[in-house]
């Protein structure tokens, strides 16, 4: 546990750092930008609220040793950040930091979006055709039944495009954007790819380091399908963000873009787990080997400047809950999904 004299700091860096005893026992990397809360009927999103926030960074989690420093370090930033929410990205549940998030309720914050859900892995060992081989016979025909599709739709006017320097980050980030534009997550979500002045500074900065690697899908000059990376030191790559124009969806650039993808990561630069984020979907599944579960809560200051965003949110959340419910038992909740997917 942390000591009495225990203390936090703002470390100009970007990181709130925890001593005891002389000793870095805490490490969380922060990005302060508004989150938006969304306010849904059903899977549209009706609008956000915007809520000033310190987003702790995925790669803090590790410096989280036990529960009881991750409740100091909420309860200190409850004190020095008393107007900021906290949003947790990506949290693995059987850690000592969901473990200390879990409490935050007793530590003067609103818990919001705390479900658990399957969170997806790839780990790298051997060759990708050694994995592939070792897959059954009506996963290898799924395959190569959408790689047919990718051959006869496009034949050779198909590329697929690595990015990694400085001068990749905006002509990435433009396709993405375009592409982004088009999916059913922008239109129903608003989900959009970050290419403000902050972000596209915080990319390049990555790219800087070696840090930044993205891909995206090509049809002579017509982006089709992108998925936003980040490969760390350690050798996580980060799969952050993935879409595809739905115009082409009878080529399946989705998963020809993430087989691509997979094939790339193990023949340079290979990685040592590709990391496909919280939530479950089907391309996941695909390519994933290992299955553990996260979820990315936001804990909000139990305060009365936030009591109507609160109230908005989980009013809506249970609204929604019920309706999924009814639709369920009707049978008509997949098909309405579809419906609106489209």
């Amino acid at each position: 546990m942390l000591a009495d004299d225990a203390s936090f700091s703002n470390a100009a860096a970007g990181a709130f750092v925890g001593r005891d005893q002389q000793e870095i026992v805490l490490v969380a990397p922060r990005v302060k930008r508004n989150i938006g809360l969304p306010i849904r009927f059903g899977e549209k999103v009706l609008c956000r609220l915007d809520i000033p926030s310190a987003r702790i960074l995925q790669r803090a989690h590790s410096g989280v040793r036990s529960r009881e420093h991750g409740a100091a370090l909420i309860r200190w930033l409850r004190v020095a950040q008393p107007r900021l929410a906290l949003a947790f990205t990506d949290v693995v549940t059987d850690t000592p930091l969901y473990a200390a998030i879990s409490q935050a309720e007793n530590l003067g914050y609103w818990t919001l979006n705390n479900e658990p859900a399957p969170h997806l892995f790839h780990q790298f060992n051997g060759s990708y055709e050694e994995f592939f081989n070792e897959k059954s016979s009506k996963y290898k025909n799924q395959l190569r039944k959408k790689e047919k599709m990718l051959r006869e739709q496009l034949g050779a006017a198909f590329s697929f495009k690595e990015y990694r320097s400085v001068e990749d980050v905006t002509p990435f980030l433009q396709a993405a954007d375009s592409i982004n534009k088009k999916t059913y997550q922008y239109k129903l979500f608003g989900e959009q790819v970050d290419n403000d002045a902050q972000s596209t500074a915080a990319y390049t900065a990555t790219a800087l380091k070696g840090q930044f690697r993205s891909f995206v899908l090509w049809h002579d000059d017509i982006p089709l399908c992108f998925v936003l990376g980040h490969q760390s030191a350690d050798g996580i790559f980060e799969h952050r963000q993935t879409g595809f124009d739905p115009q082409w969806r009878d080529c399946a650039p989705g998963i020809n873009c993430n087989i691509l993808l997979l094939q790339s990561l193990y023949a340079t630069h290979r990685p040592k787990i590709l990391d496909f984020g919280s939530g479950d979907a089907d391309y996941k599944r695909l390519f994933a080997n290992t299955v553990l579960s996260s979820a990315s809560p936001m804990l909000v200051p139990r305060t009365l400047r936030y009591l109507l965003p609160y109230l908005l949110y989980t009013g809506a959340a249970r609204l929604n809950a019920t309706a999924v419910a009814v639709l369920d038992r009707f049978g008509l909740k997949d098909r309405i999904k579809r419906l609106l997917r489209r």
